[in-house]
C-alpha cells in the first residue's frame, strides 16, 4: 500500500511538471502574441487578455500543488529550531501538517462550490463556462492534499510538512 501510494505521488508529480511546462509556454505564446498584435500590428487579439488569467491561475494551483510535493513552500521553522526534542517535534509536525490539511479540505470544499455555481456562467471573450477556470481551485487542492497524505505515508504523522526529501527511498 505504502509503494503504491508513493508510485501515485511520483505519477502525479509527473503529471503536474507537464502541465506546469505546457501552461507556461501557453501563457507566453498567448502574452507574447498579445503584446505583437497590439504594439507591432495595432490590432489586438480580444481574448488573450482572458486566457493568460485562465492560465496564470492554472500555473498557480498546480504549482502550489507541486511546492507540496517538493517542500518548496516557505515557512516559519524557528519554533521548530528553538524545540529540542525529537517528541515535540513530531508534535509540532502533525500540528503543522493538520492546519495544512485542514486549509487544503477548505480549499477544495470551497473550489468545489464555486466550480459548481461558475458552471452556468460563461466567460466574456471566449466560448467556454467559467467552471473550467474555476476547477483548477479543486484539482490544485486535492492535488495538494494528496501530496501532504504521501508524505504522511512515506515519512510518518510526525512529519512536518517542510521537511527535507528522504535520501534512503529516493522520496521527494
Amino acid at each position: 500500500m505504502r509503494r503504491s501510494i508513493l508510485a501515485i505521488d511520483r505519477a502525479l508529480g509527473l503529471v503536474e511538471s507537464a502541465m506546469l511546462a505546457a501552461l507556461v509556454a501557453a501563457i507566453t505564446a498567448v502574452t507574447f502574441a498579445q503584446v505583437f498584435s497590439r504594439y507591432v500590428i495595432a490590432d489586438p487579439i480580444i481574448w488573450s487578455e482572458e486566457v493568460a488569467r485562465y492560465l496564470f491561475v492554472w500555473i498557480t494551483m498546480i504549482g502550489a500543488a507541486a511546492a507540496v510535493r517538493l517542500r518548496g513552500h516557505f515557512g516559519l521553522d524557528i519554533l521548530r529550531r528553538w524545540v529540542g526534542s525529537s517528541g515535540l517535534r513530531k508534535g509540532l509536525g502533525l500540528i503543522t501538517a493538520l492546519f495544512v490539511a485542514g486549509f487544503l479540505c477548505i480549499l477544495f470544499y470551497a473550489g468545489v462550490n464555486e466550480t459548481w455555481q461558475a458552471s452556468g456562467q460563461f466567460s466574456s471573450a471566449l466560448p467556454i463556462t467559467l467552471m473550467l477556470p474555476y476547477l483548477a481551485l479543486p484539482v490544485g487542492s486535492a492535488a495538494a492534499l494528496f501530496h501532504l497524505f504521501a508524505h504522511w505515508v512515506g515519512r510518518g504523522a510526525g512529519a512536518h510538512p517542510l521537511d527535507a526529501p528522504d535520501p534512503c527511498h529516493g522520496q521527494p
